[in-house]
């Protein structure tokens, strides 16, 4: 396991209330070159959870999807204000993933090849061919 795996591993420990139900089933499905991204995202929710202590979240699922990241989640009892704050925050490190190479966390764009949309650095799109 690398460390960037074992530190997303650690998340649901670190951030109860942001993945309250757990570990995900099926773990992060993504490269570990998201991992600052997703801890920073995680970071900054729980941050924002402590404005709102009824509140409670439960992520679903963290993965790669045409290239960039999915963040899935639910809400329980939030207000709207705390909807958009948390909204906003998944919309921006999802957008931002598309220039974070999905690997390494080198600079990238998302490329497509045969179909296949990714987000990967020169060095690593010429190490997957």
């Amino acid at each position: 396991m690398t460390e960037g795996r074992a530190r997303l591993d650690a998340l649901p420990t670190i951030y109860p209330r942001v993945f309250s139900n757990g570990a995900l089933p099926w773990g992060f499905e993504h490269g570990d070159g998201w991992c600052e991204l997703i801890e920073a995202l995680c970071a900054h929710i729980n941050t924002v959870l402590h404005d709102e202590p009824d509140t409670s979240m439960a992520v679903r699922q963290v993965k790669e999807k045409f290239g960039t990241l999915r963040f899935y989640y639910r809400l329980y009892g939030a207000s709207d204000a705390m909807a958009k704050l948390i909204g906003a925050a998944v919309d921006r490190a999802e957008e931002a993933s598309g220039q974070i190479c999905e690997r390494c966390a080198r600079s990238a764009k998302v490329q497509t090849n045969a179909g296949w949309w990714s987000t990967l650095c020169p060095r690593c799109r010429a190490d997957s061919t």
